[in-house]
């Protein structure tokens, strides 16, 4: 009987041994073939919406599923900080022209008619990425479409604890969206981003002959975050 009973033991830790761990039940990282839909990218609207050409020939706007990024081209909404950074690794990591599949939840469409996707490239998703560089929010999460949430809240956990981007200002990110005063409140946040007419990106430092007099289009606590985002120094 007590053999009978050890021989049970130890088919049950090897079972155990056997079953797969939670992060790999949680960290889907295919997508489902049936739901995919290859692509081509056209060019990038912003750092979570893209214009893509479908494998049939139509072109669609395809918005991020579950995750949100700062504006840059919303209507009446001024640049917010990360806005930039999160467009430029869009626009640099998806050039006009990439191969890309488009892989879709449920739900189509939101209501501004773009298509809802979790969107590859390799064996990447861009989703993720934006989230792992903090870069991103995870946002919108409406059943049924939420195939990835908990693998994606889990990487804003691991990005919000290491204090990527977006998760450097108490405050900034908030279940609403993204709350600017929250660095521009931030004394140690005084470098101005600007864009002339012309569109050149320039950072103002304290001291600078033109800083008192520029309206910040974006905020950075430091120069190197300022040229991350793609602006260039001031030159007086």
């Amino acid at each position: 009987m007590r053999r009978y009973a050890m021989m049970s033991l130890l088919f049950l830790f090897v079972l155990i041994g056997c079953a797969p761990e939670e992060t790999d039940v949680l960290g889907i990282k295919q997508p489902d073939d049936e739901k995919v839909t290859k692509a081509t990218v056209e060019r990038v609207i912003d750092g979570d919406t893209l214009k893509v050409k479908l494998a049939d020939g139509k072109t669609e706007d395809v918005r991020l599923l579950l995750v949100d990024t700062p504006e840059t081209v919303k209507p009446d909404t001024p640049v917010q900080p990360y806005g930039t950074e999160a467009s430029a690794f869009t626009k640099e990591t998806l050039p006009s022209g990439t191969a890309i599949r488009v892989e879709r939840d449920h739900s189509r469409t939101d209501r501004y008619g773009r298509l809802l996707a979790y969107v590859w490239y390799g064996d990447k998703m861009l989703n993720q990425e934006l989230l792992r560089k903090g870069l991103a929010r995870v946002a919108f999460v409406y059943e049924p479409d939420t195939r990835y949430v908990d693998m994606f809240e889990q990487i804003e956990q691991e990005a919000k604890q290491s204090k990527k981007k977006i998760w450097e200002h108490d405050g900034y990110v908030t279940n609403r969206g993204f709350d600017a005063q929250a660095i521009t409140e931030t004394k140690s946040c005084e470098i101005k981003g600007n864009i002339n007419r012309s569109g050149k990106k320039i950072y103002h430092v304290p001291g600078g002959q033109s800083y008192d007099e520029v309206k910040p289009e974006q905020r950075f606590c430091t120069e190197k975050e300022a040229e991350e985002a793609g602006f260039v120094r001031a030159t007086r």
